[in-house]
């Protein structure tokens, strides 16, 4: 799959099952990466299965968390009044695609619009 084809799954997967998927350290912290530029990403999966491979390296301390989709669509809100990106869904070789919070808030509210 390509970028493209795995940010609709995730929109589509997300909005489906009503949840995302994180990974959570013991102190509370949430799983981030940062790009060559310095800017740091949540990391976010739209499968319990695709988080789960991703408990390794730099993460293998780090817990399974499912969040709901009004929660996190309460922290994408939140997140986008700071600038801050997200890493979603990670492709065949564990690279986490960036979006700013902002625009994925926007796609995540108008695909569950048209749900309805």
């Amino acid at each position: 799959m390509n970028e493209a084809e795995i940010f609709e799954r995730f929109v589509e997967l997300t909005i489906k099952n009503n949840e995302v998927w994180l990974l959570q350290a013991v102190d509370g912290m949430f799983a981030m990466t940062e790009s060559a530029d310095r800017t740091s990403f949540l990391a976010v999966w739209d499968l319990k299965e695709d988080a789960e491979k991703a408990i390794s390296d730099e993460w293998a301390e780090y817990s399974l968390v499912s969040m709901d989709l009004k929660e996190w669509i309460q922290w994408l809100n939140e997140m986008q009044e700071d600038d801050a990106w997200i890493g979603i869904a990670s492709d065949e070789n564990g690279k986490l695609i960036p979006i700013d919070a902002a625009d994925l808030l926007r796609i995540l509210v108008e695909a569950k619009k048209q749900q309805l």
